[in-house]
């Protein structure tokens, strides 16, 4: 017997099964298409599942979405309750990120992204981990969430789940819609689209086009972004300008010290006036120059074809082509120096003659006059060439201006029918997909900063002479600008025939572009039948097929510089140096890249209906990788007990794999960066790695629940748990540094004998003297890919819907929808032989220094739905709870000290030193959202939103922004209005 299905109501029995909010209402919208359609629900291969079956899966449909105001993909992703830190607000102070700013992922459990598999109607989306801002947003009809590890259908990285996001069916007609979303500080958030369907007797075509585009939302229009550096230091830096200099009678840095000071005008342009140890020093911050989200602009091109091949045959084809734009993401005004002409060094690498127009003034402004003439040349102590003056070469508020784009053209067939022989169906498809991205990042290089110093700046300069023959000298000094351009703050000591030329500014910098292209081809064959034997529940139904995937990734190199096979040394055309840093006083290089790799899989599937209460399902894949990753097997086992009308018990066990990526098994490297916690936060280069002898990871999963259904009510219960073995993870640059040099604000000493030394490259030249290098001193941080330790989470979910019927001539539908973490235990980190870091609970801390991020216990969804006639108006609830930060507090001092760390600081003995107690914990965030839609005449449908009704704000956290992304919203309250027009 085949099982059919009504085509629209289709959804119905997943939704009932899996207990969204929202199933009743989902159920009325259905029941307006009558085309019938076989289905393959997500989770399963064998044609003809039915929804009712142990597999949980939860649906959004479109019409859940448009209820709730259409939030963009984003916001959606992260109200569901199941889903972990994700990627796709202004995170580029997240290591995670900054491979992705601007990208979009999933992350059930909190397992990773890379864990979550994503599909477009039942294919994989992208060859590795999928970006969903490049996903067709107005072509898609549902989505569907495996909430279970389904590596034993799908394959690789379906350890945590899979999210399916299906196209609209059978449409028929043009749709065109349009949305703008005020969001006040910035110019306000606006999409269009347009779709358009058409069907015949055989065949059915579908296209839309779709256009997002975010307004770029300063950080000094959300004015608790800065908190001040005795409440938050996170965002704040020793090493800015004003700067700090060492005085000396010698040329270029050489002879006696004759002073040192700290240059003039530090709190009038925004700087905090403070030690480190007991050197006086200037923090800056950088936060007033970042946004909190980035102008960024989304286009999707999608089309799809349908046809009748035969009698026996079905063709489907669709294409892709999405793209994502960051023109302008801003970043500090410059970085700190982490390099100088001769390594690694952050203090006294640079140099500035008495010869430069503003040393003069300089030492008049601190009040050391009488140096002139004796002191021949100054230090940069704790300094950067850009900071509370900004960068008057790029606008806008003075930040550093880089730009981001990713692309995707993505093209998938398939085949499908019946073979003729034995009922046995068919299925043959195949998948191209090309992924590009191009990332640009400015940063100064070394050797034209030391030359501008010395009087030999600029793109015109020529001849020996410095200040002259086109030749410009760069001024250090803050009497080179007017004030702060992004706090409004005037420098009382600026002199504008010391101002520095804009043009010269810009020659210092050098654009870093990385560009890369990953090609992944997928052929896949299926087949599927039914045993030739019945059990009381009716046919067996099975599948087999097979799989392969071959994924080319390449990158290359848009600057010399960049390229560290053409610069590897400070000075550009030398190439033998004692630490080939690079020529960037910052950031890293790259080389140009080309990697491989290649899968074969076997699976095969049994849908068993033991009795008309009992069914299961069996499922086991096998994969290989080759190389030294080698295979792996996996097998799963779903049941279904129905125990009457009303009550069903359900439940499966299986094993989860992911194996490593092209670039995890490289060995050769990328640079990224990442505040450093025993280094203040400052932000430091960290140098990722790959491993060829990294394995693939393996997890165990199961899970137990029962689903309740009457005719107004649906309930669900689930207990989960997953145990993910020889996780693919690199060695956190956090817990390097914090076992070689401890916490703190980055005048603590550090342990040179650590075992874990060799991971970290010190400034002077990598010297590390016991009892002398501080935390401040770490220039880099090294991090390898491994197979890291052991983690175990479980949890529980729970959903619960009921409609009322008849009230007020309407209907009422009340839901909410549950998840709580009970456990998210990561086992002892080892690595080389030494236990990087101990075992620990993550669940219920923000993790901001750990694997695996910001885990809440509890995060939650309810809505209130009020439907009659063409009127909708829902309310709904989204709550993220609160996260203590398992770091603790930290130290900021209050004058100079020389014992100002955590230990000393509780015990009281500490000179000058408090502690800070902002973000200790996270407070939970809870915001309502409040939609409502009208049908007019002529097939118009008005929409209007008030997301974060009561305009709450996110909680404080320490970290950079103040705020942690992934528990807050950092909009506030925002109007929404939308059209829509069917033709």
């Amino acid at each position: 017997m085949k099982i059919i299905y009504l085509g629209a109501s289709s959804m119905l029995a997943v939704i009932l099964a899996a207990g969204l909010p929202g199933a009743a209402s989902a159920a009325a919208a259905a029941t307006a298409s009558t085309d019938v359609t076989e289905v393959v629900v997500t989770g399963s291969f064998i044609a003809g599942t039915p929804k009712t079956t142990a597999i949980p899966v939860t649906v959004m449909t479109q019409a859940d979405i448009e209820k709730r105001g259409s939030p963009n993909i984003v916001e959606l992703i992260k109200t569901l309750p199941i889903i972990g830190p994700v990627l796709g607000d202004s995170n580029q102070f997240s290591t995670a990120a900054q491979g992705r700013s601007g990208g979009g992922t999933i992350n059930i459990r909190g397992l990773g992204a890379q864990r979550t598999l994503v599909l477009l109607n039942g294919e994989r989306f992208a060859g590795y981990t999928a970006d969903t801002n490049l996903l067709p947003v107005a072509a898609i009809g549902r989505v569907e969430v495996l909430k279970d590890g389904a590596a034993a259908t799908y394959g690789s990285d379906a350890i945590g789940g899979v999210v399916n996001f299906i196209t609209r069916k059978n449409f028929k007609g043009l749709e065109v819609s349009g949305d703008y979303r005020y969001v006040s500080g910035s110019d306000g958030d606006y999409t269009a689209s347009l779709l358009y369907g058409w069907s015949g007797d055989t065949s059915n075509l579908l296209l839309s086009a779709g256009y997002q585009h975010r307004a770029e939302l300063s950080t000094t229009k959300r004015d608790w972004t800065l908190a001040p550096y005795l409440v938050n230091p996170s965002g704040w830096s020793v090493l800015g300008n004003p700067g700090e200099f060492t005085i000396k009678n010698g040329a270029g840095g050489t002879g006696t010290t004759v002073g040192f000071a700290m240059d003039a005008n530090c709190a009038a342009v925004g700087g905090f006036a403070g030690f480190t140890g007991t050197t006086p020093a200037c923090y800056f911050s950088y936060i007033p120059f970042d946004n909190v989200v980035e102008r960024q602009d989304q286009y999707q091109a999608y089309g799809e074809f349908n046809a009748k091949v035969g009698d026996k045959s079905d063709f489907h084809i669709e294409a892709l082509y999405a793209q994502t734009s960051i023109p302008a993401i801003r970043f500090s005004p410059g970085y700190p120096p982490t390099s100088g002409p001769n390594g690694p060094g952050s203090v006294n690498v640079y140099s500035v003659p008495a010869s430069n127009p503003g040393f003069a003034t300089f030492l008049a402004q601190t009040g050391n006059s009488a140096l002139n003439g004796v002191a021949q040349s100054a230090l940069a102590t704790l300094w950067r060439p850009f900071a509370n003056g900004g960068n008057n070469s790029t606008g806008g508020l003075g930040g550093q201006s880089g730009s981001r784009k990713y692309e995707e053209f993505r093209v998938s067939a398939n085949l499908k029918g019946d073979t003729g022989i034995a009922d046995i169906g068919y299925a043959l498809g195949g998948s191209y997909i090309r992924e590009w991205q191009d990332q640009q990042t400015t940063d100064i290089l070394i050797d034209r900063l030391q030359r501008a110093l010395n009087g030999f700046g600029g793109s015109g300069c020529t001849g020996t002479t410095p200040g002259a023959n086109g030749c410009q000298y760069y001024n250090p000094f803050s009497n080179a600008y007017a004030g702060n351009p992004a706090r409004g703050l005037v420098n009382p000591g600026f002199v504008s025939a010391n101002a520095n030329d804009p043009a010269l500014v810009a020659s210092l910098f050098d654009r870093q572009k990385f560009l890369a292209t990953q090609t992944t081809f997928i052929a896949d064959a299926v087949f599927n039948g039914k045993l030739p034997f019945t059990l009381p529940g009716g046919d067996i139904g099975w599948a087999a097929g097979t799989q392969y995937r071959k994924i080319t990734y390449e990158q290359s190199i848009g600057s010399p510089f960049y390229d560290a096979n053409i610069t590897p040394c400070p000075v550009s055309g030398v190439t033998t140096c004692a630490f080939k840093t690079g020529p960037y006083i910052f950031l890293g290089q790259n080389i140009p890249l080309r990697l491989e790799q290649s899968v074969w899989a076997a699976f095969g599937e049994l849908n068993i209906p033991v009795s008309d209460a009992i069914n299961a399902q069996l499922a086991i894949r096998y994969e290989d990788y080759g190389g030294q990753t080698g295979s792996t097997t996996n097998p799963q086992f779903r049941a279904k007990w129905k125990l009457t009308d009303w009550i069903a018990l359900r439940g499966s066990v299986g094993t989860s794999f992911r194996g490593p990526t092209a670039s995890n098994v490289a060995p050769t490297g990328t640079t990224g960066l990442s505040g450093i916690t025993s280094a203040g936060n400052n932000f430091k280069s960290v140098d990722f790695f790959g491993n060829p002898a990294t394995g693939p990871e393996k997890a165990l999963t199961y899970s137990v629940g029962a689903i309740v259904q009457t005719d107004h009510l649906t309930a669900t219960i689930d207990y989960w748990s997953y145990k993910l073995d020889n996780q693919i993870v690199n060695v956190p640059a956090n817990i390097v540094a914090t076992a070689v040099a401890g916490t703190g604000n980055g005048s603590q000493t550090v342990n040179c004998a650590s075992p874990l030394r060799g991971l970290i490259t010190f400034n002077n030249g990598n010297a590390c003297t016991q009892g002398v290098t501080v935390g401040n001193d770490i220039a880099r941080v090294r991090s390898d890919t491994t197979n890291g330790p052991t983690v175990r989470t479980d949890g529980i979910d729970a959903d619960v819907t009921y409609r009322f019927d008849d009230v007020l001539d309407g209907n009422v539908e009340l839901g909410g929808n549950v998840s709580y973490i009970l456990n998210y235990k990561q086992d002892a980190f080892a690595f080389g032989g030494v236990t990087v870091s101990p075992a620990y609970q993550a669940a219920g801390f923000t993790n901001y220094d750990r694997l695996p991020g910001t885990i809440p216990k509890w995060r939650g969804l309810f809505y209130a739905d009020y439907s009659r006639g063409p009127h909708n108006l829902r309310w709904t609830l989204n709550y993220v709870d609160s996260a203590k930060d398992n770091r603790g507090p930290t130290t900021v001092q209050t004058g100079p000290s020389t014992n100002c760390n955590v230990a000393n600081a509780v015990a009281g003995t500490a000179t000058n030193c408090q502690l800070t107690t902002q973000g200790l914990k996270v407070a939970s965030f809870i915001s309502h959202d409040l939609t409502y839609r009208l049908a007019l005449p002529r097939d118009y449908t008005i929409t209007a939103t008030v997301f974060n009704v009561l305009d709450t704000e996110p909680s404080k956290a320490r970290i950079e922004l103040s705020y942690d992304p992934f528990i807050g919203n950092p909009l506030g309250r925002t109007f929404k209005v939308g059209l829509q027009k069917r033709f």
